[in-house]
């Protein structure tokens, strides 16, 4: 990982953060220059307004609706039908009635966004994605959950209120709602320009407090799971060896199995764990998102 100028401006002193938080506890960061202007409140509303937002992008939560339902109308673009267009005011009385509202993979679109996560990415050799959420005053957006991914909670404006619960240590977990969290490690308020970093899979929720809408920009950084592994041991065992696709007799086909059992014994003693684990991670880096650049129509 390098010290990147995105890594320091969340982290401070990236060399501690490493070696005492990543992957281990959950830490209150207070950088110098946090990126809490990257997409703000105003960001949001503009975005509902241009009339192009489509679920799955935008979701309300923690008012009791399924998070698509009701917060869509339909459209008519070149005779053909389009159902999932966001409806900027079914999405405003929902938050009046205490929705919050999640943007998912503003990286995808967001150009300043975009170049913060690809930065951070790329630093961190993971891919990096990245929420926004909006929640209004005393209200909990999720119930105690677990992300599949380490955390950068950025807040934005107003205040949040976070409880954060251990990280699981066996690997037999998964994401989504956490019926037992476990002990409280640590409770928080959050302010603008404060970072909360949270390990993967540390259960948490939190409340929007002292009486304002609270917004904040999660950075969510994802790596490979067991999965991902087995994926790319394929791919190795495969890589340099031909064989008849269709032997028609006992002999051919014993004769392909020896083959492949002798080409993959032979790949598989030259590949280490460290190696397989560099390549998995290899692999899931060039599928991420790439900021797109300015295009050009024609302009001076």
């Amino acid at each position: 990982m390098d010290d990147s100028v995105i890594l320091r401006d969340l982290v401070g002193d990236v060399p501690a953060f490493l070696a005492e938080s990543w992957q281990r506890v959950p830490r209150v960061l207070r950088p110098a220059q946090p990126p809490v202007g990257v997409f703000t409140v105003r960001d949001l509303e503009c975005t509902l307004a241009g009339g192009l937002l489509r679920v799955p992008y935008l979701a309300v939560l923690g008012a009791g609706e399924n998070p698509v339902d009701g917060i869509v109308a339909p459209r008519t673009v070149a005779d053909r039908h389009l159902a999932d267009h966001v409806d900027p005011e079914k999405v405003s009385r929902r938050v009046a009635e205490g929705a919050s509202v999640l943007l998912r993979n503003i990286e995808h679109w967001h150009a300043p966004t975009a170049a913060l996560a690809y930065e951070l990415g790329t630093d961190l050799g993971r891919p990096v994605e990245a929420f926004f959420f909006l929640t209004p005053a005393e209200r909990q957006a999720l119930p105690p959950h677990r992300d599949d991914a380490d955390v950068f909670v950025i807040q934005v404006q107003g205040e949040k209120e976070w409880t954060v619960h251990p990280m699981p240590m066996d690997g037999q977990w998964d994401r989504g709602r956490a019926e037992q969290p476990g002990e409280v490690v640590l409770r928080t308020r959050l302010v603008p320009g404060e970072v909360l970093y949270l390990p993967r899979g540390a259960a948490h929720s939190a409340v929007a407090v002292d009486g304002s809408t609270s917004a904040h920009l999660s950075l969510t950084v994802r790596d490979i799971g067991v999965a991902h592994l087995g994926a790319v041991v394929q791919q190795y065992l495969a890589a340099g060896l031909e064989l008849p696709p269709r032997p028609v007799d006992d002999s051919g086909l014993l004769d392909a199995a020896a083959r492949l059992l002798e080409h993959q014994r032979a790949r598989l003693a030259e590949l280490t764990p460290q190696e397989l684990l560099d390549a998995a991670r290899t692999a899931t880096l060039a599928l991420r998102h790439q900021p797109s650049a300015t295009p050009n129509l024609g302009g001076a």
